[in-house]
C-alpha cells in the first residue's frame, strides 16, 4: 500500500488507518493539495464537463493515495492531547469521522497559511528570544 508494508507506520507515527480501503493506485493526479484533482485524464471534453468531480477523499483507494511524500513527525505529548481534543471537535463540526493523516495535513496547511500564529507558537517554544 503506497510503499508501506502491512502494519507499517504511515509516516505520521500511527499505524495505517485504512487497511480496509485497499491498495494505492498510481498517482497521476495533478494539483496535489487542492483536494480537487483527477485520477485519470479524460479523453472527451463532453464527458469532462458532464461528469461531476468527486472530492479527493472519495476518489482515493487508501489514505496514501496522492501522498507521495512521507515525512516522519515527532510530537510532544501536549500536542497529541490537543490533536485528540480538536479531532473530536472537527468531527462534530463535519458530522463524520476524519482520518488522522487528513487532519494533520489540513492543520499543517492552515498553520502554514497563518504564519503569524505559527510564529507565535515558535516564540513560545523559545525561537527569536532576545
Amino acid at each position: 500500500m503506497g510503499g508501506f508494508k502491512e502494519g507499517s507506520v504511515d509516516g505520521w507515527g500511527d499505524e495505517e488507518e485504512d487497511e480496509a480501503q485497499g491498495s494505492a493506485t498510481d498517482s497521476t493526479e495533478a494539483g496535489v493539495g487542492t483536494g480537487m484533482h483527477r485520477d485519470e485524464p479524460t479523453t472527451s471534453p463532453v464527458v469532462e464537463e458532464s461528469t461531476p468531480r468527486l472530492p479527493w477523499i472519495h476518489r482515493r483507494s487508501s489514505i496514501t493515495d496522492g501522498r507521495e511524500n512521507t515525512k516522519q513527525l515527532h510530537l510532544q505529548d501536549t500536542t497529541v492531547e490537543v490533536e485528540r481534543e480538536q479531532k473530536s471537535k472537527i468531527e462534530d463540526l463535519l458530522g463524520e469521522s476524519v482520518k488522522k493523516a487528513d487532519l494533520r495535513e489540513a492543520a499543517l496547511l492552515v498553520g502554514l497559511k497563518h504564519i503569524d500564529e505559527t510564529a507565535d507558537q515558535l516564540r513560545e517554544w523559545g525561537y527569536a528570544v532576545e
